[in-house]
């Protein structure tokens, strides 16, 4: 696994970087969708924060766990399977994440798979953490937390895909699953539409990657939740991975700071490539020494924009931990 740093110059605001304990901050913003159109959108707000705590302990890199200061510190805490079909039907929305909030690997997200007493298990691994690094613990983002669920709804309902909003999941071995609110019965999975199928609201969009959303009619979603200002860190799949835009204002590839830190190379073969929607049609772009190009026509697309609220699927080489530098709004 590698570690990249992908530091975003955000140069249509003035967004100094700061400390990992500055303040977030609440938003609740549009994003405008056309009827019939497919969008990739990221969701990079997080639900509120449930406890803070510090390692009673250093970790070893490479540990897919570690131990909180204090007694049954997780004692109220149970997380849902999301092991085989469960990850697209978790029995509740008790699916957690866990970021670090001070030393080396601030803004480090990683899924929880399970708490034990003052310890927490991790998908995946760590890096080497020290004593007393601090750490908030959240409910990650589900189907149901980003557009409701039941009376809360924000989506058109419908009996199938056909006539109905559609969200599409990339699940964690790289297959798109496509999800819609019944009308009168909740969420449904594509292939498990009828009114008795199994219950999907607590499918995870984890904070800092996205989805793919189809609109029935012209409208505008909105993303809402916390917007930590802070360096953020999400673990990207081999299998590809929808990485949020994880700013409030827009970037582009030229201006990212990505190209310092992507596997590059001519071919798009053997190198990462980012993979952006455009009018309904995916345009693949990778970074071939010099300049980010289309990976077909090798069009230069230094200026290609990531717009707020906006996603792309970003397939790796190798499994990798991406970052993004920490900012925050200013005032």
């Amino acid at each position: 696994m590698k570690i990249r740093n992908l530091i975003l110059v955000l140069s249509a605001l003035t967004l100094p970087l700061q400390a990992a304990d500055v303040g977030t901050a609440y938003l609740n913003l549009p994003i405008a969708v056309k009827a019939g159109e497919t969008k990739l959108v990221g969701v990079f707000l997080a639900r509120p924060a449930l406890l803070k705590g510090e390692l009673g302990s250093a970790v070893t890199a490479g540990d897919s766990s570690f131990t909180a200061y204090g007694s049954n510190v997780f004692s109220s805490y149970t997380a849902a399977s999301e092991a085989s079909t469960a990850e697209l039907a978790p029995a509740s929305d008790n699916l957690y994440v866990v970021e670090f909030t001070s030393g080396p690997s601030t803004g480090l997200i990683k899924q929880v798979s399970s708490f034990s007493g003052s310890t927490i298990t991790v998908k995946g691994t760590l890096p080497a953490l020290t004593d007393k690094t601090q750490f908030i613990l959240r409910k990650d983002n589900t189907l149901a937390s980003v557009f409701g669920n039941g009376s809360t709804i924000t989506l058109a309902t419908g009996t199938s895909t056909a006539n109905a909003d559609v969200v599409t999941v990339l699940t964690s071995s790289g297959l798109f699953k496509r999800f819609f609110y019944r009308t009168g019965s909740g969420w449904r999975l594509e292939t498990d539409r009828l009114a008795g199928g199994a219950d999907r609201a607590n499918v995870r969009i984890s904070v800092g990657t996205g989805i793919l959303f189809k609109t029935y009619t012209n409208k505008n979603i909105y993303l809402s939740g916390e917007y930590r200002g802070t360096r953020s860190l999400i673990t990207i799949n081999e299998a590809g991975t929808i990485v949020a835009n994880p700013y409030p204002v827009a970037v582009t590839l030229g201006d990212s700071g990505l190209s310092s830190y992507l596997t590059k190379d001519v071919s798009s073969a053997n190198a990462d490539t980012l993979k952006f929607l455009d009018s309904g049609s995916y345009v693949t772009y990778h970074h071939n020494g010099t300049d980010f190009v289309q990976s077909i026509g090798g069009a230069v697309s230094n200026t290609r924009p990531l717009r707020v609220g906006d996603a792309f699927i970003l397939t790796p080489q190798v499994s990798e931990t991406v970052a993004f530098a920490p900012q925050v709004i200013t005032k």
